[in-house]
């Protein structure tokens, strides 16, 4: 499964950036370090590549320092990151544990951080390296090893009819569970159906029902009474909740299909003889 990290810095930090792209880099696929300033896309504002690159990501990763603390693109992109249920993995300078709020406090287990070192940069570098390599562990162990899949059957039925969604996933989570999000295409409407074995309550602060090495496959079936027709986005999800008692549900894996709801036979038929009336009336009239 391909793993997408975004990783977001004050410019200050560039060097540490460059440490961290280097480090993941290296490990090579199915992992890709997405950094906004390495990111050719002609004609795209600033802004919108930012959107793009969290939004294709499942991990979030921001490099906290004193540089970056109040630097307004880095708080944005914290916040953009976690509405949109990314995974955010600070790493964070141990010397400002005390000014975090928001998103990223000190109630939160932050278990990679380094101490920075005005006067002697080796150490400071030496602090870091260890940091980020705490991090590609974790990756390596809870990430890599993932095997998440998911199929839609039929992907194309008549408004009102049923389909079926099968997923499945092996891995390390601490209170995972699954849920499904479907988009309809061409209006605002939307809908999440959620598997209430997984997740038994909806309250943002509980997390879902698989713990630890879990390999687990479900079965749903979906009717698409009262969906309007048309085209549809499917996004089947395994999230994890890493906290009980506070907020910051993100989800390890997804899959997108196509899907689509067609008009009834009847209702099909019903529009032509109208669309056909239509047109005899206005041929009468024309004669």
């Amino acid at each position: 499964m391909e793993l997408k990290l975004f990783i977001s810095f004050a410019s200050e930090d560039n060097n540490k950036m460059e440490a961290l792209f280097r480090a993941l880099q290296k490990i090579g696929p199915p992992i890709y370090p997405i950094v906004v300033a390495k990111t050719n896309r002609p004609g795209k504002l600033l802004a919108d590549k930012v959107n793009e690159g969290i939004q294709e990501s499942q991990f979030f990763i921001p490099i906290l320092t004193n540089n970056s603390i109040a630097n307004q693109w880095v708080n944005q992109e914290i916040g953009f990151a976690y509405s949109h249920s990314r995974m955010i993995l600070p790493i964070i300078d141990q010397n400002i544990m005390s000014k975090l709020k928001g998103f990223i406090n000190p109630q939160l287990d932050l278990p990679f951080y380094f101490e920075s070192d005005s006067t002697n940069w080796r150490r400071e570098a030496h602090q870091f390296r260890n940091c980020y390599k705490k991090l590609i562990d974790f990756l390596k162990e809870r990430a890599l090893n993932i095997v998440y899949d998911s199929e839609i059957s039929p992907s194309v039925v008549r408004q009102g009819e049923s389909y079926t969604t099968k997923v499945k996933f092996k891995g390390i989570v601490e209170n995972g569970f699954f849920d499904i999000f479907v988009k309809h295409q061409d209006s605002d409407w939307k809908k999440w159906n959620w598997d209430n074995s997984t997740l038994k309550n909806l309250v943002p602060t509980n997390g879902g029902e698989l713990h630890g090495e879990v390999e687990v496959e479900k079965k749903y079936t979906w009717s698409t009474e009262y969906w309007p027709v048309g085209k549809y986005k499917i996004y089947t999800r395994l999230y994890d909740h890493l906290i009980i008692g506070a907020r910051g549900r993100f989800y390890l894996a997804e899959k997108v299909h196509n899907f689509e709801v067609q008009l009834l036979c009847q209702q099909a038929a019903n529009q032509k003889l109208q669309l056909t009336g239509t047109a005899d009336f206005f041929r009468q009239i024309s004669e």
